[in-house]
Formats: structure tokens, sequence, C-alpha cells
């Protein structure tokens, strides 16, 4: 099989370690208020110039995938995940408008500390649709039913979705 990792992309000048969704939610709508203002044209930071309606969607999402994921044997240590993607993702990094990433070997993350989605586990629920929520062990599983091709199963698993969402419940470094 290939060598697994994730990639965490972010705006230039940002602290990756920071997630807008661990403040409390009064000091979440201060500072998404403050990135929405200063990044007016920015594709990353267009969900803060929405954040009455991205908020909820994001705590409900990630509510979610954390029930579900600790309901396959998780230990998440935090109440809301760090996003990366599985591999590469030209539509994130496009997002992001960056080259600036993290990367960290999926061997090197504890089983328990973390889940993926087929697909971005917030617009899947703002859509209506439960994301299906895997394991480490189970996203294995899928890549080793290809043969152990991660093309071939991001190819057949993905359909419309751009990538497959990673949700990290602890802080590494990496």
């Amino acid at each position: 099989m290939d060598k697994l990792f994730i990639t965490h992309y972010y705006y230039p000048g940002t602290d990756p370690w920071k997630n807008i969704m661990l403040l409390p939610e009064q000091e979440a709508f201060h500072i998404a208020k403050m990135l929405s203002d200063a990044h007016p044209d920015t594709t990353s930071f267009g969900r803060f110039a929405d954040f009455e309606n991205y908020y909820p969607a994001r705590k409900k999402a990630d509510a979610f995938v954390r029930d579900k994921f600790i309901e396959l044997g998780g230990n998440p240590k935090l109440q809301h995940p760090y996003s990366f993607a599985l591999l590469e993702c030209e539509y994130l990094k496009e997002w992001f408008d960056s080259s600036d990433k993290i990367v960290i070997d999926l061997d090197d993350i504890p089983d328990d500390q973390v889940s993926f989605t087929l697909g971005d586990s917030c617009a899947l629920m703002i859509h209506g649709n439960e994301p299906n929520v895997l394991t480490k062990k189970i996203l294995l599983e899928r890549i080793g039913a290809f043969n152990g091709s991660v093309d071939a199963f991001l190819k057949e698993s993905l359909g419309k979705y751009a990538y497959v969402e990673v949700q990290l419940w602890d802080r590494l470094s990496g």
C-alpha cells in the first residue's frame, strides 16, 4: 500500500494549530469578524463573513462526527477537530491560495485520534447528508479492497467530492 499522509492547508501568516471552534463562542464570533474584515477577497475566510450560519453548522457537524467516531471506538481529546485532507488536495490548496501546509504521516497518528469522512463533513450536513465516518482501520481495509491502491479507492469512493476530510482529534506536531 502507498504511504499515507494527511495535509492541512492554511492561509499564509496564520497559525495552523488554531481552530476558531475551540474558542468560547463570543470570542469565536469576534475573531471571525476580524479575519473576515481583514481578508474580504479571500475564499478561505469567506465562511467567517457568514459566521452566524457557519458556526452552528460546523458545531453540529463536529458533534455528529465526534459522536460517530466514539461509537466506532475513537477517544477524541478535543470537542472540535483540526481539519486535514487525505494526501494532497488541489481544491483546498487553491481555496487557501497558498502552498503553506502541515503534512503528517498517518502512521504517526494514534488510531483513536483520527477519523475520516468522504467529503467535507460540514458541507455534507448542510446539504442534508450524514457523513460516513471511518476509523483508520476501516479506511485501510477499504483501501485494501482496492489491492492497496489509494488512487483506485479515491476514484471509486469520492464521486463528486473533492477530498477525504480527516479529523484530527488531538494537537500533534508535524
